[in-house]
């Protein structure tokens, strides 16, 4: 798939699937949620006013699909990550925003949930992102770990985890760096620094150093572009769309089809 018209083909043929929102959702959320019904890929919205309800309504299959609505970040994280009623799996939770963006869609991670991963961290987030990859039929990512640089400098800790990263041999996807952004994505800027190699200048996968970073990142691509793109929770059991409150009708229509077609790769990992 290469756009989110697409995958909201592909939710239709999935769907309808019933969604469970933490907190009262607003106005947006609420065109959202009608869009998504007429398009007919839900069809029951069960709206809980605990964060706890919400994750309980999809961990006991009352629900396919968790998504947060006015509650606060931390509360919405917390509810997902309890190791007893959560949705945890064993592993680290990352988030994952996908942009439909030159023809294709590139996956940036992780603009929300890891703060300061450290070196494992970061090969957990890459690992994360590999179903979400998949779910929108790219078979083999080719991962990016971003930096400003495109050389090993000490002084830079983030290019030498790209570089350890680079060597990790992470199974199902194809990773490089350290790269900057424009060698990562553009296949005219690559050629121009004299950069070669699996992933300059097509990757799939983005990997910010931290959280502050990423979340930079999408948001500027989110309010300086009209590009479309929706977010995602990685490393759990059941799909979870996860949005800013003030995101747009739009996105929340995106990333709710997001959590559809995501949530039929998850059901057959």
């Amino acid at each position: 798939m290469k756009s989110f018209d697409e995958v909201t083909e592909r939710a239709k043929q999935l769907g309808p699937k019933t969604v469970a929102v933490s907190g009262q959702p607003g106005e947006e959320f609420t065109t959202a949620l009608a869009a998504a019904r007429r398009e007919g890929y839900i069809d029951k919205v069960l709206i809980c006013r605990e964060a706890t309800e919400a994750v309980r309504a999809v961990r006991t299959d009352a629900a396919d699909i968790l998504l947060k609505g006015t509650v606060d970040t931390k509360t919405f994280i917390t509810a997902v990550l309890d190791k007893d009623n959560g949705l945890r799996t064993g592993r680290l939770i990352s988030h994952v925003a996908v942009v439909e963006a030159f023809g294709r869609f590139i996956l940036i991670t992780d603009a929300g949930i890891c703060l300061h991963p450290n070196l494992e961290q970061k090969a957990e987030i890459i690992r994360n992102s590999i179903p979400v990859a998949h779910a929108l039929g790219i078979k083999v990512p080719k991962v990016a770990v971003l930096a400003a640089v495109e050389k090993v400098n000490p002084k830079m800790p983030e290019t030498v985890d790209a570089q350890k990263l680079s060597a990790m041999n992470i199974p199902g996807c194809v990773v490089q760096g350290p790269l900057a952004v424009d060698n990562a994505i553009s296949p005219e800027a690559a050629a121009r620094k004299g950069i070669d190699g699996p992933v300059a200048g097509h990757a799939d996968v983005l990997i910010c150093p931290n959280v502050l970073a990423g979340n930079i990142f999408a948001k500027g691509i989110m309010y300086f572009s009209d590009r479309r793109w929706g977010g995602i929770v990685a490393g759990t059991s059941h799909p979870v769309a996860f949005l800013s409150r003030a995101d747009s009708a739009q996105m929340r229509l995106d990333t709710i089809a997001l959590g559809v077609v995501l949530g039929e790769e998850l059901h057959h990992a």
